[in-house]
């Protein structure tokens, strides 16, 4: 439950940021990674190269097309964090 939990999260903090993020701005949940992937391959968020500072780094959002199916998934699986907390 913990992952969902995580995947929750992460893809609220990215529905309703106006800036894209990365794993490094998510450094409390460990391997952030593994959740961007996940979300990723289920369609509900996008990634793109670009640069933080100097370095290269994967920048993830919410793309305007994917906005009700992150909406929807949220609401579908929402519960399930209240239940932990």
């Amino acid at each position: 439950m913990k992952k969902l939990s995580h995947k929750l999260h992460i893809l609220k903090t990215l529905l309703h940021s106006d800036v894209k993020l990365t794993a490094t701005d998510f450094s409390y949940v460990s391997n952030a990674n593994q959740y961007f992937c996940e979300l990723e391959n289920e369609d509900l968020i996008t990634s793109e190269w670009g640069k933080k500072g100097d370095a290269r780094v994967k920048l993830r959002f919410v793309a305007p097309h994917q906005l009700q199916d992150a909406k929807d998934y949220l609401e579908k699986f929402g519960d399930v964090q209240s239940e932990e907390e």
